[in-house]
């Protein structure tokens, strides 16, 4: 996830957090940052980290924290589950910071990838203004689309990827975006709720 030629400012780190600063967190930032239905509940979260399959990094700027990024751990594998820069810090260039320094912590993962709202799938002109700007982002950044599209309890993403490994073809990015899944759901609840719903040609 490395902007080309962008270097982290010293001053940034990536930290990770406590239950406690975890539980601040989703209470005062992640119910605002995420769509109800995109956010996992607090105790589901909480218990992954307990298990040791869930990662949550705080972004600090001078020992404040500015963002934040929580992922989901299959082996040598990531899922980039939430990304986030607070409101205040957004446009400075911080959010290209946050993805060099999560593309060097992961830099020996076998492979990253993350999900992004596909703008394709609203009317409403604001909401696509906004997830193409955010996709857009993404692509300008080093991610790259896997062209695999899914559907998310309801919501449609597009599946992006980055560090220096690649999946071979989009059977296999659904094969590892599914086993993710998989340690949050049932079979039952997965079958119901996630789809692989397109490839993109």
């Amino acid at each position: 996830m490395k902007a080309p030629g962008a270097k982290p400012e010293k001053r940034m780190k990536l930290q990770r957090l406590n239950e406690n600063q975890i539980t601040k967190l989703y209470q005062e930032h992640m119910v605002v940052d995420f769509p109800k239905d995109e956010l996992k509940p607090l105790n589901m979260i909480l218990k992954s980290v307990q298990e040791g399959f869930y990662d949550c990094f705080g972004l600090f700027e001078n020992e404040q924290i500015v963002g934040y990024t929580f992922m989901v751990k299959q082996e040598n594998s990531y899922l980039v589950d939430y990304i986030a820069i607070f409101p205040e810090n957004r446009n400075k260039g911080v959010g290209a910071n946050l993805l060099t320094l999560i593309d060097d912590y992961l830099g020996d993962a076998d492979r990253i990838i993350g999900e992004v709202e596909d703008p394709a799938y609203t009317d409403d002109e604001e909401q696509k203004t906004l997830q193409t700007r955010r996709l857009g982002f993404y692509l300008r950044n080093n991610c790259y689309d896997t062209g695999l599209r899914v559907e998310c309890f309801g919501v449609k993403f597009i599946i992006l990827e980055a560090g220096n490994k690649k999946c071979r073809d989009k059977d296999e990015v659904w094969d590892l975006y599914s086993l993710f899944y998989k340690k949050f759901l049932s079979e039952e609840r997965f079958e119901k709720n996630i789809w692989r719903i397109s490839d993109a040609v």
